[in-house]
């Protein structure tokens, strides 16, 4: 299949359908991460060790993994539902605060007895008055270990998604998406009229039928079981996934080179939006699994839909850390464009 190098919709189209996001019912199903920051000051080095003294200052949490892509659906205008598991603790606790902070429903977020909610801790520091950075990270937590939860998760998912327009898939690899159980459902939300988008960093192949996938590059290559070494390594590892998993679109991520899009008769690519270097690909996944999500749902075509997804990423990659990208912003990068051209 020939890649086309296309120009994405004008900027006012994009924008009739950015407008078209708010109040559109959300659903995400998967793996939920407590986001925690300590920030440190460093000022001189151990006597014990070549590792730098690092000073506490303060400590912040978010909501991380399938919770970035649902603060990023929500800041898009989206009314988002949640379903999945967190831990009977404190960290499990701040991660739900985070999420209601942003008016989204937890009702779906099981608290379970016996499990810890994963906590990625990262420690930014640096020294007085320089740009602080990440020094570590340090994980915690387990993928689940329940054989009941298939049945658990059915039902919250029965109630979660009646109303919902489209459901995001977003799996980390904590095992709270099951693709056997997703499989089953997909059909059916299909045949319901829903949009169903796949984020899955480690299974994607494993899923079947679902309306879009937004692997990166890298994602796409190990679930193909192919190396990319140049376009046409892509486009053939893009076509066997895409026939595999049976998706009506595959949209993979390209970093600098903006990003693909697969359908079933053509393929084309976009050029990254704006000019300017990545800062941290941090979270930037979430966001384009979300606008391209919402595009669909609001009824806009593929292209326009993956043109939003190329904005919303080249938005995330210009801050530090998981930052969920607002309609507002999109609106602005578009208006930018406009003014430069």
């Amino acid at each position: 299949m020939k890649l086309d190098r296309v120009a994405p919709p004008p900027p006012a189209a994009l924008r009739h359908w950015l407008a078209r996001f708010r109040g559109l019912p959300v659903v995400v199903w998967g793996d939920f991460i407590c986001d925690e920051y300590w920030f440190c000051r460093s000022s001189r080095l151990s006597r014990e060790a070549p590792v730098p003294v690092l000073e506490y200052e303060s400590r912040e949490h978010r909501a991380g993994g399938a919770g970035n892509a649902a603060l990023n659906l929500a800041a898009l205008g989206a009314q988002v539902a949640v379903v999945g598991w967190r831990g009977h603790d404190e960290a499990g606790e701040r991660l739900a605060d985070a999420l209601r902070a942003r008016r989204i429903d937890t009702t779906g977020l099981l608290p379970r007895a016996g499990e810890d909610t994963v906590v990625k801790t990262r420690i930014v520091a640096g020294a007085e008055h320089t740009a602080r950075q990440q020094v570590v990270r340090v994980d915690r937590g387990a993928r689940l270990a329940s054989p009941r939860w298939s049945r658990e998760v059915a039902g919250y998912l029965a109630r979660a998604t009646a109303s919902a327009r489209a459901i995001v898939l977003s799996d980390y690899g904590y095992d709270a998406v099951l693709p056997g159980l997703a499989n089953r459902l997909i059909p059916r939300w299909r045949a319901g009229g829903r949009i169903v988008a796949l984020d899955s960093r480690f299974r994607l192949a494993e899923f079947r039928r679902v309306t879009i996938a937004t692997p990166n590059e890298s994602e796409a290559a190990a679930a193909a079981g192919a190396e990319v070494r140049d376009e046409a390594a892509l486009g053939a590892v893009a076509q066997r996934l895409r026939r595999r998993m049976r998706a009506d679109h595959l949209v993979v991520t390209r970093g600098r080179d903006g990003l693909t899009l697969w359908g079933a008769r053509r393929a084309v690519s976009l050029e990254a939006w704006g000019g300017a270097e990545a800062v941290d690909v941090t979270g930037a996944g979430d966001a384009v699994v979300a606008a391209a999500t919402l595009g669909l749902a609001a009824g806009a075509p593929p292209l326009a839909a993956a043109a939003l997804a190329n904005v919303a990423g080249s938005v995330a990659v210009s801050r530090r850390g998981a930052v969920a990208v607002t309609g507002a912003e999109i609106a602005r990068a578009l208006s930018a464009a406009r003014v430069r051209a």
